[in-house]
């Protein structure tokens, strides 16, 4: 790189050549200085030509660069007026500038510049804002608000006068438009509120039936004689004289005499009384140990037999390795006996097959042997039964139930009545009268509860098959008169504990008469059942009762 000049005359060449060169680019613009007639447009210029690096030069005159430049800006301006508007305004007189070094700025980057184009598009062409034009950026003009100029006519007012009125669509006072409702929130029920409504809603609805039920009751028949015995139900009445009191009274029937406190016939001393002892139950004096009071569950006591066993077993080894016992012979089977021989020579396989199956006969028919021993006689099932219901009823108690069957004249019901009482091992009876029938039944509670399922659930009482003693043997039917079973019914009329059986077996009456139905109950001290049975109400929710409560 040429390095520059450093003399003054160098320079000033140097000045004179590059005005020369501005001067002779502005004359090959071609514009003219004035004339009506509208030139051609003129082309634009060539793009400036890339930046190259250039020695550094000499600084230039600044006063003179900008008279040059302000005076080829004032041409142009001129040109594109006369271009744009068609007036023939001349330019201003240019100041002649010399030795002066411009340079020329682009049209398109001055401030003031503004493109030309035809006179078809420039109605639609628009300034592009000068601001962001991002939505959010932008001013949201306020909506128009529609204005009434006049009110509603008093013709739309009246219906009748309204030609367009139709009745159908509902007769609103006025025709004027009507303010819309917003809707309404939507709100969320907890769960269970309508279940808990509809709840409350059947128990008041039962609590007054019940009610209402109660008043009939006592409006329509004697109180008095209406309610349940009372007296099968209701406790006896204390004594005058409590028992443990007696010893100390002077008169054994009354308090009022006073007590024996004083006095050598008197039990108050100074000496300390101590208790009887009293003598604990068979089964307990029988026992050599004390009962143990923990229960223990089924995995327990699988697992205490799978210890007891392991240890019988190692046990077992033991003594084999010692020489005590024998060893155990091998458990030959058919699937196990060519491994169980297979270190020995064996000649003849029949032979040993034979003595397999031998063995496993053996074997089988020593455990049905076993089994055979174990098994209990009629006799002993028979005793075994008995003393499992007597424990079911010490344990639990005794528990009687009355029933109300309506008709228990069929036979096969009077069978399934008795035989089911006889096995489980219940006592009382079923009297049959020809208008309804009565069973009472006492034992254990397990018994007496499955006594129950029987009566109210597996006894179809409705059934009507023909009676076994209905046929004769020539095959023609007895001259018997059929029942009518459809309206058949058995219910629970009572139930409860009792101290004691009243009853030493089960057994099925035929009584023709009342009297002599309940001649049969007043001898076991029962007769108030009889009075319980016809005074039951099966649509009477009162006196129901919960079988399997």
């Amino acid at each position: 790189m040429s390095q520059p000049p450093k003399s003054q005359e160098e320079i000033n060449a140097l000045i004179a050549k590059k005005r020369a060169e501005v001067l002779s680019r502005i004359a090959n613009m071609n514009l003219p200085t004035g004339g009506g007639a509208s030139a051609p447009r003129p082309r634009p210029p060539p793009p400036p030509p890339p930046l190259v690096s250039q020695p550094a030069k000499p600084p230039l005159d600044q006063v003179s660069l900008q008279d040059t430049i302000a005076a080829t800006r004032a041409r142009i301006e001129a040109k594109l007026r006369s271009q744009n508007f068609g007036s023939a305004a001349a330019p201003p007189p240019v100041p002649k500038q010399t030795q002066v070094h411009t340079q020329e700025l682009h049209p398109m980057l001055r401030d003031d510049y503004k493109p030309i184009v035809p006179n078809a598009k420039r109605a639609k062409l628009s300034t592009m804002p000068r601001i962001s034009s991002i939505k959010a950026n932008q001013r949201k003009e306020p909506p128009r608000e529609l204005k009434i100029d006049h009110e509603a006519p008093a013709s739309f007012s009246d219906p009748s006068k309204n030609p367009y009125y139709d009745a159908h669509m509902g007769g609103r006072p006025n025709a004027e438009p009507q303010a819309r409702k917003h809707a309404k929130q939507f709100h969320f029920v907890r769960p269970g509120q309508f279940v808990a409504q509809a709840e409350k809603q059947r128990a008041e609805a039962k609590m007054e039936q019940l009610k209402v039920e109660i008043a009939e009751r006592a409006a329509k028949a004697r109180l008095a004689e209406e309610v349940l015995d009372v007296t099968a139900i209701r406790p006896p009445e204390p004594p005058v004289v409590e028992w443990w009191d007696m010893p100390f009274l002077s008169n054994k029937e009354s308090y009022d005499e006073g007590f024996k406190i004083d006095g050598p016939e008197s039990l108050v001393t100074v000496y300390v009384q101590h208790p009887v002892p009293i003598e604990p139950p068979e089964s307990i004096r029988t026992m050599s140990t004390a009962p143990s009071q923990l229960i223990l569950t089924r995995k327990e006591r699988k697992k205490i037999r799978r210890q007891r066993r392991i240890d019988q077993q190692r046990e077992h080894r033991e003594k084999v390795m010692l020489g005590l016992e024998p060893p155990a012979k091998p458990k030959l089977r058919m699937s196990n006996f060519m491994n169980v021989m297979a270190t020995q020579s064996v000649p003849d396989p029949t032979k040993l097959e034979a003595e397999v199956r031998k063995q496993m006969q053996e074997r089988l028919d020593k455990h049905i042997a076993q089994n055979q021993a174990r098994k209990l006689t009629k006799e002993q099932r028979k005793e075994k039964a008995e003393s499992k219901a007597q424990e079911a009823e010490i344990r639990d108690g005794l528990v009687c139930a009355v029933f109300k069957v309506n008709k228990l004249s069929h036979s096969q019901h009077r069978y399934k009545v008795s035989i089911n009482a006889d096995q489980m091992n219940l006592t009382g009876c079923a009297l049959a009268w020809p208008q309804m029938s009565v069973v009472v039944v006492e034992g254990a509670a397990k018994f007496v509860k499955a006594y129950k399922k029987l009566m109210l659930r597996r006894i179809d009482w409705t059934d009507s098959q023909p009676k076994l003693e209905s046929t004769t043997p020539g095959g023609g039917e007895a001259a018997e008169e059929r029942v009518d079973y459809s309206d058949n019914e058995c219910h629970l009329i009572w139930q409860g504990e009792i101290e004691k059986r009243r009853f030493t077996q089960f057994r099925l009456r035929k009584c023709p008469t009342e009297m002599q139905a309940k001649g049969w109950l007043v001898g076991a001290g029962c007769d108030s059942f009889w009075q319980l049975a016809k005074q039951y109400d099966p649509n009477d929710n009162i006196t129901a009762l919960d079988p399997f409560s």
